[in-house]
């Protein structure tokens, strides 16, 4: 037995030496190196911790190089790694069915060792960070409902842990990634899981701004305040959601509370916006128009200063990440931020403040998780319109009760402000 572990120890030793030689050789021959003189610096490795899931390896990076540098050759070390024979080993084969054809199976194992890939991330604490992943992140998780107001986020690479966004603890949330890549698909995600935890203390404000494809289902239910689907709904809804908010300021001082939670009050608005560029003014055609994204922006803006100890919370999502889209005040209160793939460097740094997000895979779901303190490659989960249906099924309103729905927004309506031009 001690002779067995001593040759897994070694063999997994050897594994180490020859990856972490690899990744150190592809460096060199992809230009990392500097020269100083008649002396060549190069990226040294410190240390090396091997996981369930792979190896981890830190390096001392050289004087004149950046983790931008190495950020930037990814694809290179990725590539390098994947460029070795493919063994079949012991633990294959044990791990192999031996019923049926013998044959079939060991065909399929020989198929699945000539595909298989190793992942790679790297990242950056004062030393440069390589993560190696014997195995490729999973491509699909199905949808779970989270607890209060716990949303499901994703599943992490490393241990297939759930990780979950707590609007208790960061009211505004950010997204971006470009179109099919799964924003939408987060937010129904998101909702569904609020109504599944907190239905009686839910209220939604709701603006889709492609053209009502993504949130027309949550139309008629309970929870959903307002609705909107063109920019001129869109700014009477955030003048709704911006007046309730005032009313619950009114209460709270009335009642000599600073914030919703020592104030005991129970329920929490969500100001979501589906690809809230359609509300940028510097795309207006018109001045009336520019006026109406103006006064749309405005509002945003003040519900993210204000909103967090009042119960609003905002999720702004957008699939053109560039930098006046997403109004600075949303963007600087809104401590968590999810990527999905973007197009370059610079739409990442719109969503994230550092790039990244333009290197995932073309996986849809596969985000950027990020926090104040943390970043994370996650898999979002998929919900079906099965799932969303069998959701939102018992809250659906009945016609006399739209009827007096409506009836109250187009009361709300009267102190929409109007604009006019001179």
């Amino acid at each position: 037995m001690g002779g067995i572990a001593l040759k897994a120890y070694s063999k997994h030793k050897d594994v180490a030496a020859n990856e972490s030689g690899k990744i150190q050789r592809i460096m060199s021959l992809a230009g990392l190196n500097v020269r100083d003189g008649k002396n060549t610096l190069t990226t040294q490795l410190v240390k090396k911790k091997k996981h369930d899931w792979g190896w981890e390896y830190k390096y001392r990076i050289p004087l004149g190089r950046s983790f931008e540098d190495y950020l930037a050759k990814i694809s290179v070390l990725k590539d390098g790694l994947n460029n070795r024979r493919k063994r079949v080993t012991f633990d294959d084969l044990k791990a192999l069915e031996w019923q049926g054809s013998i044959i079939s199976n060991l065909k399929e194992l020989w198929k699945t060792k000539l595909t298989e890939q190793k992942e790679i991330e790297i990242d950056y604490d004062g030393l440069l960070i390589i993560r190696v992943y014997d195995k490729p992140m999973t491509k699909e998780v199905p949808f779970v409902a989270g607890e209060a107001w716990k949303v499901p986020v994703g599943v992490t690479r490393a241990f297939n842990e759930f990780r979950y966004h707590d609007f208790e603890i960061v009211p505004h949330i950010t997204l971006g990634g470009a179109t099919r890549y799964g924003k939408s698909n987060f937010i129904n995600s998101m909702i569904c899981s609020l109504l599944h935890s907190n239905a009686d203390n839910v209220k939604l404000f709701l603006i889709d701004l492609k053209g009502g494809v993504e949130l027309c289902d949550y139309e008629n239910i309970q929870q959903t305040i307002s609705i909107a689907y063109e920019p001129k709904e869109a700014l009477e809804t955030l003048q709704l959601a911006y007046n309730r908010m005032r009313s619950i300021q009114s209460e709270l001082r009335r009642r000599g509370k600073k914030n919703v939670h020592v104030g005991g009050i129970k329920d929490r608005y969500f100001v979501i916006v589906d690809e809230v560029g359609e509300l940028n003014p510097l795309e207006a055609v018109t001045k009336e128009e520019k006026l109406l994204k103006q006064q749309c922006q405005s509002f945003m803006s003040q519900i993210a200063r204000l909103g967090a100890g009042l119960g609003f919370r905002q999720v702004l999502a957008t699939q053109y990440p560039t930098g006046d889209v997403i109004p600075r005040q949303c963007k600087q209160n809104s401590d968590a931020k999810l990527s999905f793939r973007v197009q370059s460097a610079t739409a990442s740094r719109v969503v994230l403040d550092e790039a990244g997000a333009e290197l995932l895979p073309q996986v849809k779901g596969r985000a950027i998780y990020q926090t104040a303190d943390k970043r994370e490659i996650l898999q979002t989960p998929l919900i079906t319109s099965d799932e969303i249906k069998s959701i939102i099924f018992p809250f659906q309103l009945r016609e006399e009760e739209i009827n007096e729905k409506e009836s109250t927004i187009q009361q709300g309506r009267k102190d929409i402000v109007t604009f006019t031009t001179t």
